[in-house]
């Protein structure tokens, strides 16, 4: 067997892989005596069938199936002996000529492949990338902790409803004439937000009742949602559409939302941090998580804005025909106009990867797994503060970042993370930040 390369270009090259009969034939041998061993074929008692059949019935798969895996094998030991770094994989080369399989002894494969550029890149303090800093004003934090003192707020006992009071009571189906109707759905002990009530009229006559009134209404009209309808009656939602809309309540409670009061019990509840224990503290803290969740948006904007700035440097040149073939290749579905659409993206991809290769290679930036387990755990927390948990044992988040990294993609993902927000952290450490204060506003106004 002979590999032999004929560069076309600094990036494109024709690999011809030459193969004989005679290499891969006691392999073929081999594999078709134990065929002759299994083969239960009728007339013939196992192990008996004559190898000629047998030649005849699987000798070219065996053969084709053999020489794919030799030609496979010999093109990667190929790649790491010579070091080489491809775009993409080894395509069939349009030169290549037929072969005939069975009549042939000698065979040629020719594979197009093509070359990673070689290119070198040396961050400096010359190298100037914008970075905005995002402004945490006054109104920031009072958002954040009214939004906070609403999810640990309650529900308390009134006198009056208000627009976002919870109201009981019974709840009686009537007729047309304000008369309980016979056979009608009645609800003992139901449930009505005034949030999800819709018609306004009706929910301005709501909120002027009182305990032990009764006020009829147009239930359909109030909620018009199906769903919270057949929820709030108990009944199967396939009999809304039916529904007699008229019904009365009367109401034996009213409960009012309360948002929780600015206290230290509050101050422990929502950020579980036991030594916040003033309103000013927790203010300070607020702001500090506020600026935290904004620098990683900051991050992620000069992670676009480092990105541009490197592939327009670098200008890194693609074999974009090949690419274009090794992209239809791997993609059976794609139409042309998406691969027209779609090409100029993905040759940035292309070329972002492989800066980013290039200064994890050089700088020796690596992820050991302590830093993949911590970010998973991250990850974990994060998805438990969205329902309102703040504080989660380590245990816990070790057991569900356990089950996380035990699936190979989502390990990778993790990985790949990591890895990004180092190189982003270094790159962000080497250049000069043209640093550019902005609103929250203006910083939204930057990705339209």
């Amino acid at each position: 067997m002979n590999i032999s390369r004929e560069n076309i270009d600094e990036q494109n090259a024709i690999l011809t892989v030459n193969l004989t009969k005679e290499e891969i034939t006691p392999e073929v041998d081999k594999i078709l005596k134990d065929y002759r061993k299994k083969a239960q074929i009728p007339g013939f008692r196992p192990g008996m069938v004559p190898m000629g059949m047998i030649k005849k019935m699987y000798g070219n798969a065996v053969l084709v199936d053999e020489l794919n895996k030799k030609v496979s094998e010999s093109l990667q030991n190929y790649f790491v002996e010579e070091k080489l770094n491809l775009l993409g994989d080894p395509l069939p080369s349009e030169d290549q000529d037929n072969i005939d399989i069975e009549n042939q002894d000698i065979y040629d494969f020719k594979f197009d492949i093509a070359i990673s550029p070689e290119f070198e890149l040396n961050l400096t303090k010359r190298d100037k990338i914008d970075y905005y800093v995002i402004d945490v004003n006054k109104k920031m934090v009072d958002e954040y902790i009214e939004n906070l003192q609403n999810r640990y707020g309650n529900f308390v006992e009134a006198e009056k409803a208000d627009e976002n009071s919870l109201m009981k009571g019974e709840l009686i189906q009537i007729d047309s004439e304000n008369n309980i109707l016979e056979n009608g759905i009645k609800k003992e002990d139901a449930s009505i937000s005034l949030k999800v009530v819709k018609d306004e009229k009706i929910k301005k006559e709501l909120i002027k009742s009182e305990i032990g009134q009764i006020i009829q209404f147009d239930l359909k009209k109030a909620l018009p949602n199906e769903s919270e309808l057949a929820a709030l009656l108990d009944i199967d939602k396939s009999k809304i559409e039916n529904l007699e809309g008229n019904f009365q309540i009367t109401i034996s409670e009213i409960k009012n939302f309360v948002p929780a009061e600015l206290n230290e019990e509050f101050f422990q509840q929502s950020i579980g941090d036991e030594e916040v224990k003033t309103e000013k503290e927790f203010r300070d803290k607020i702001k500090a998580e506020i600026q935290s969740y904004l620098e990683t948006d900051s991050k992620y904007k000069f992670m676009l804005d480092a990105r541009s700035k490197l592939i327009n440097k670098l200008k890194l040149p693609m074999p974009e025909d090949f690419l274009k073939r090794w992209v239809i290749a791997t993609n059976k579905n794609l139409t042309d106009d998406q691969l027209e659409n779609e090409f100029p993206r993905f040759l940035e991809d292309l070329q972002w990867m492989l800066i980013k290769s290039k200064l994890a290679k050089d700088n020796e930036i690596i992820v050991a797994p302590e830093e993949i387990k911590e970010e998973a755990k991250k990850s974990v927390e994060n998805q438990f503060k969205q329902y309102g948990m703040s504080y989660i044992p380590n245990e816990y988040l070790e057991k569900y970042a356990d089950e996380i990294l035990s699936k190979e993609e989502e390990r990778k993902q993790i990985y790949d993370k990591v890895l990004d927000n180092k190189i982003i952290d270094y790159i962000f450490e080497t250049v000069k930040l043209n640093e550019i204060k902005v609103s929250q506003e203006e910083f939204k106004k930057l990705f339209e």
